[in-house]
């Protein structure tokens, strides 16, 4: 673990653990939050890291369970079920314990399961929501996710939230080309909404400055939960520090 010197102590820096839902690393990702993990060391660990490719189809959504959708480590898509994924959350979460992370953040905007842990578990869906339903305040949000079988859960669950109908359209954020990732923006935004949520770790930076060129306000999943993750672990790490004996 990186050890910084300031006046003279030694102190340790906090480790935060990210866990995809696919594959680690997510070299498509850390360039986009690079700036907002600064201040803490962190280790990435992947739910199907430890999967072989049969063993990832096995958890293909079935029977009508939520889908949620990742990238592996060639870059190439998966769709993977809520429930299915569970156990091996668990044992991405295991791993990250086993490296000394003082919390978990794990990155995916659907509502996923796993067990009991031994550090705080944060979820990007609870940081990044919570973000986002104060940067819209009383205005109409609109979001993009990234297939056509997740709109009417986002958008349950965007309306239960905010008390009030969302605009939603699908567009992959692995697969997609610039146009398309626009001509989704654009629909939600023609819809009346004031910001775009996209609500997916996999959308990235790029896309949000696309829609940003046409004069689309938004946010990406990714930059919103990290950043405050971050800022939860350096707070709890203060805390703690507090508490120390002799001080």
């Amino acid at each position: 673990m990186h050890v910084a010197t300031a006046g003279g102590t030694r102190r340790m820096r906090p480790r935060l653990g990210l866990v995809t839902i696919g594959q680690a690393p997510r070299t498509d990702l850390i360039g986009d939050v690079e700036a907002a993990l600064s201040d803490v060391d962190w280790v990435e660990h992947g739910a199907l890291d430890l999967l072989d490719a049969d063993g990832i189809a096995r958890l293909e959504p079935r029977g009508g369970e939520r889908t949620l959708v990742s990238r592996l480590r060639d870059g190439s898509r998966v769709r993977l079920g809520a429930t299915g994924i569970a156990a091996a959350l668990d044992e991405a979460i295991r791993r990250c314990v086993a490296d000394h992370c003082a919390a978990v953040l794990v990155l995916c905007t659907g509502r996923v399961e796993h067990g009991p842990a031994s550090v705080p578990v944060l979820h990007a869906e609870d940081l990044a929501h919570d973000l986002v339903a104060r940067l819209v305040g009383t205005g109409r949000l609109g979001v993009l996710c990234p297939v056509p079988e997740q709109l009417t859960d986002i958008r349950e669950r965007w309306e239960e939230r905010l008390g009030r109908p969302v605009i939603a359209a699908a567009v992959d954020p692995y697969t997609a080309g610039p146009d398309e990732v626009v001509a989704a923006g654009r629909r939600v935004a023609a819809g009346g909404a004031d910001l775009v949520f996209l609500d997916c770790i996999g959308y990235t930076g790029q896309q949000r400055g696309f829609l940003a060129a046409e004069g689309i306000r938004a946010e990406t999943a990714r930059h919103l939960a990290v950043t405050g993750a971050v800022v939860h672990l350096l707070s709890t790490s203060c805390a703690d520090d507090e508490r120390a004996p002799g001080r």
